[in-house]
């Protein structure tokens, strides 16, 4: 997890935990039970006016609110997130409890999209559940006594993958999805880990209202690590890439992505019983130039995973 991932971790955390600080603030559900049973009296001498005084005061005791239905509860939370630029159609809401002051905790689940906790203070605090599940795994996991707060718990917020695997096809992967997480926040926006059967994974964000991919073998050159993905994914998919071409007699057992220009993207491959190459692909990963590491100092500073192989100086 990076920096900014495990700081976004911390402030989830700590949200969290304002939520169970003491129990005369902490969220707890309205009494709906009706006043405890007058214990029977056991001195047959109780006076005539002892039994008046009991009796008004059981009449002056103001009667338990009634709980509200769940259709208000769903118009009620509905109305507090489209207030605060939540999209999110409501499917199904619980009104988990509310603080001494009155602020409600709703947890709502959404069509087609991440349900939420929801908090009506006077700053919202509105936490979607993979946020929340996330962060209370790895508190979890790092201290099993730890107090993590409220949690998500209404079944549809119980299974994130199908919305998961939705977003990843927004964002146009095409692979069989194995596991996807919330990773971080960048520029305001969540960044998801995808994690694909089989062929290299991804992570994905949403801005303006568009999704953008960027694979975990370009992120691996800038040191970015993939928790989902393995080195053997990420070969088998440039093996695929490379049938059919100049490419194609390399059995690779390394590879690296280089960056890219106007005409393509570049990859380093070292490959098992002969030279390295670097391979010029186009948007659709087909391979438009292969460059043996012999002759190949001048791209992009020359390769690097080929023993021996001459180094350019321009990279």
């Amino acid at each position: 997890m990076t920096t900014h991932s495990k700081s976004r971790a911390l402030c989830v955390a700590a949200s969290l935990a304002i939520l169970t600080i003491a129990p005369s603030s902490a969220f707890a559900m309205p009494a709906m039970s009706s006043a405890p049973a007058m214990a029977q009296e056991s001195d047959t001498q109780v006076t005539e006016g002892s039994s008046r005084a009991n009796r008004s005061r059981r009449q002056r005791q103001p009667a338990a609110p009634a709980a509200p239905t769940p259709e208000q509860v769903m118009a009620e939370a509905q109305t507090f997130l489209t207030a605060n630029n939540v999209a999110c159609q409501i499917t199904e809401a619980a009104l988990k409890g509310q603080t001494a002051e009155g602020h409600k905790l709703y947890e709502v689940a959404c069509a087609n999209d991440l349900g939420y906790l929801a908090l009506t203070s006077a700053e919202p605090m509105i936490l979607n559940c993979l946020e929340i599940s996330e962060t209370q795994r790895r508190t979890l996991a790092a201290d099993p006594a730890a107090q993590v707060g409220p949690k998500c718990e209404l079944p549809a917020n119980d299974n994130f993958m199908p919305v998961l695997n939705s977003y990843a096809q927004a964002a146009g992967i095409a692979c069989s999805v194995d596991q996807a997480t919330i990773i971080g926040k960048r520029a305001g926006s969540d960044v998801y880990e995808i994690g694909c059967a089989g062929s290299d994974g991804y992570q994905i964000t949403k801005e303006n209202g568009a999704w953008s991919k960027t694979s975990c073998l370009e992120l691996a050159s800038a040191n970015v690590t993939c928790n989902y993905t393995t080195k053997e994914e990420q070969l088998a998919d440039l093996t695929k890439w490379f049938a059919g071409s100049d490419a194609a007699a390399c059995n690779i057992t390394n590879a690296r992505y280089m960056g890219g220009n106007a005409n393509g993207a570049f990859y380093e491959a070292a490959c098992n019983g002969s030279d390295g190459l670097i391979a010029r692909l186009n948007t659709e990963k087909q391979v438009q130039q292969v460059y043996p590491c012999a002759e190949a100092a001048q791209i992009g500073g020359g390769c690097k995973l080929t023993e021996g192989a001459p180094q350019g100086t321009n990279g």
